[in-house]
């Protein structure tokens, strides 16, 4: 199994509803017919900031169907009222580290 992480910044949506830690998983699993599998959640970020950023971590066991349907979903699909298009950053882990997926223009390193 690999493991997808999916860092969502609360500025950049418009309902910053944290039940979208649970939302997104679910239609994730839903969408993928069972290849995308919820592997928890945590936040990132500095410790004195307010707005740390939610990470949703997936447990997948196919991994091109499951970024094909991830970057779908981010793309196309609104997650309790938020456009992710422009809130996601997406990546495979590659070792200890990850590699950002999506967007794809993005390099910047992506910390959990």
């Amino acid at each position: 199994m690999n493991t997808i992480a999916i860092k969502l910044d609360p500025a950049l949506l418009s309902n910053p509803d944290l039940d979208i830690r649970y939302a997104l998983p679910n239609l994730l699993a839903e969408r993928s017919g069972g290849v995308i599998q919820n592997d928890g959640y945590d936040y990132v970020g500095r410790p004195a900031s307010s707005a740390k950023a939610l990470v949703i971590y997936l447990k997948v066991s196919a991994l091109e169907r499951a970024k094909t349907c991830i970057i779908d979903v981010i793309s196309s699909v609104c997650v309790l009222d938020n456009d992710l298009r422009h809130a996601a950053t997406v990546a495979v882990q590659r070792g200890e580290k990850f590699e950002v997926i999506y967007p794809a223009r993005n390099r910047e390193e992506f910390v959990v």
